[in-house]
């Protein structure tokens, strides 16, 4: 046995994910298997899953599925995000080796390049307003290479329970209206919108696309040489393109005029379109409930769905 810990639930996933001690010794079988030289674990910018850095190569182990979360699906996920973004030149870590360990649990895991680099959200306290233009338009080159029509390739879908159980931090008038306005956008456009509507970021509703899922500021890094790199595909799935516009300009971009300026160049949309556009993202992204309260406002706060867009609007 390698892995000592009992996993009942995300608690206590939570209390071992970062430890380095207890992921060592499957670690260290992962590249045995693959017959790589072993030179030890440091850790990394935790997030959801166990991730480690070991020399110049990254290993995330994927929490099991007694954690409630993680396993066997975002594995795939993120195995197929990380081999489509090479085939379509998506600057994206190189993948190494992959497999699982059947030890205490299925351990499933993934060895890529480990991208020497900073995030964004430590990188953008110190860009001059051209240099954020600058990643403003490298990243809009990569989402119109990216978010492009894609056949379902797993499971995730829109309106997932842990969604919208984040959503119940808002008022219940919030939530009637949030639900009568997303009725009335498909009875308005059809019923495949909210299947699916994408196309070129400034452009209207078109059919379904690849999405990241969450292009926040730890998952855009910048290379030394500047380029830019995208991580951690775990939560990508076919929806509007809209999820991602969201994603990506309220939490990546965190509504900052020069990042917009770069990445909307003279196709840029008009205030109220582009209000529109992200309120509907916002509404329907996985976790646009957590985007809101960390770079609108208070979900106690927000009452209606006319509030939340005056406020995205004032941003």
């Amino acid at each position: 046995m390698l892995f000592h810990h009992v996993i009942h639930n995300l608690e206590d996933w939570g209390q071992v994910f970062q430890d380095r001690s207890a992921f060592e010794p499957l670690i260290r079988e992962i590249f045995r298997r693959h017959g790589l030289p072993f030179s030890g674990v440091t850790s990394c910018t935790p997030g959801s899953n166990a991730v480690f850095r070991c020399g110049a190569s990254l290993v995330k182990i994927f929490a099991p599925e007694e954690s409630g979360i993680g396993g066997k699906e975002e594995f795939l996920t993120e195995r197929f995000g990380l081999l489509r973004a090479k085939r379509m030149g998506i600057p994206a870590p190189e993948l190494f080796a992959q497999g699982v360990i059947e030890d205490a649990y299925p351990f499933y895991y993934l060895l890529m390049e480990y991208v020497e680099g900073k995030s964004l959200a430590d990188l953008s306290p110190q860009l001059s307003g051209e240099e954020r233009v600058q990643i403003g338009c490298g990243l809009r080159r990569i989402v119109e290479r990216m978010d492009v029509p894609c056949a379902p390739f797993n499971g995730h879908m829109l309106f997932s329970q842990a969604a919208e159980k984040r959503w119940k931090a808002f008022p219940a008038s919030f939530r009637d209206d949030r639900k009568a306005y997303l009725e009335k956008r498909v009875r308005e456009n059809g019923k495949n919108e909210t299947a699916g509507a994408g196309g070129k970021p400034g452009a209207a509703a078109g059919p379904a696309v690849y999405v990241h899922g969450d292009l926040n500021p730890d998952n855009i890094l910048i290379r030394p040489d500047g380029s830019l790199c995208l991580i951690d595909f775990a939560d990508a799935l076919v929806a509007p393109i809209e999820l991602e516009l969201a994603g990506l300009l309220c939490d990546g971009f965190r509504f900052d005029p020069d990042y917009r300026k770069g990445f909307f160049g003279t196709e840029m949309c008009s205030g109220e379109e582009l209000t529109e556009r992200l309120l509907f993202g916002l509404l329907i992204h996985d976790y646009g409930a957590n985007i809101i309260r960390d770079n609108i406002g208070a979900a106690e706060q927000i009452s209606s769905v006319e509030e939340l867009r005056k406020k995205i609007g004032d941003r």
